[in-house]
């Protein structure tokens, strides 16, 4: 079965997961993400009740598959310099001399492995979201769905301002995958009514976009241009930072912070 590459960026998600402590998005959601081309970014905003319907899938113990990974991505390491995060990366990490030197250097091995997918299941997990789990063409049955996620660091400054980045990770799937019709699928599961999702997910061109599922309780999102490429700010509701992701070549970057967001903007402009 033929295969194609394409750019993920299901690390990138679990980093704007952790910079606003919000909720993992779980389950079948979390899982599809992994199908998409990142070079723009779609973001969904996701009620309550439908994080807290996706939280209870995952306790349910349902998976998509089997994973095997093949190489275990490492335990995080500080290092003392940006020459040592250089040696251990492959490329040299971006600064903001404007912030001065780094108080932490971290860096995060990369990793690979492979998801079996297992059709019944990842019905019964649509089923429960309250999606057609009939969406899903039995041609999933068995797929492999082969990752690799690259090194990446996180840079942190004395005033909690940090900046992730990472090469886009590579995903490979099988050719008769129609992205389309996964994504309307995940649509439905991030709580988007079957007419909304059926028209967004023809609207979309799934090789190259990312949708971010974004709880509406706890932040909110604008489009925003970094260093002439549309990227994404999001805002904490309770005032607890802001952030922005955007993606230049082959990087991808997250920036955080107590600042504004057009201050997060002011420093993204300033990196050397």
């Amino acid at each position: 079965m033929l295969k194609r590459r394409v750019v993920v960026t299901v690390g990138l998600l679990l980093l704007i997961v952790a910079a606003f402590s919000l909720p993992p998005v779980r389950a079948a959601a979390s899982d599809f993400l992994g199908l998409f081309r990142v070079q723009k970014f779609a973001p969904i905003s996701v009620s309550p009740e439908q994080v807290a319907l996706l939280d209870q899938i995952a306790e349910q113990g349902l998976h998509p598959g089997s994973l095997i990974m093949t190489d275990e991505p490492g335990e995080s390491q500080t290092v003392a310099s940006i020459a040592d995060a250089e040696a251990l990366l492959g490329f040299r990490p971006r600064q903001i001399p404007a912030l001065g030197e780094p108080t932490t250097i971290e860096v995060q091995s990369g990793g690979s492995g492979r998801l079996i997918v297992d059709l019944e299941q990842l019905r019964a997990i649509m089923g429960t979201a309250g999606v057609d789990p009939m969406l899903l063409p039995d041609s999933l049955e068995g797929a492999e769905i082969n990752a690799v996620l690259h090194p990446g660091t996180v840079l942190t400054w004395a005033d909690g301002t940090t900046l992730m980045q990472t090469r886009s990770p590579e995903l490979d799937y099988p050719d008769d995958v129609d992205p389309v019709v996964i994504g309307e699928a995940l649509l439905q599961a991030l709580g988007m009514s079957d007419d909304e999702a059926r028209r967004l997910s023809r609207a979309i061109d799934w090789n190259n976009t990312l949708v971010l599922p974004v709880p509406a309780n706890l932040a909110s999102f604008s489009e925003v241009v970094v260093h002439g490429t549309t990227g994404l700010a999001l805002s904490s509701v309770e005032g607890y930072g802001n952030a922005i992701l955007w993606q230049s070549g082959d990087y991808l970057y997250l920036l955080t912070g107590d600042g504004s967001i057009e201050e997060l903007l002011a420093l993204a402009d300033r990196m050397e």
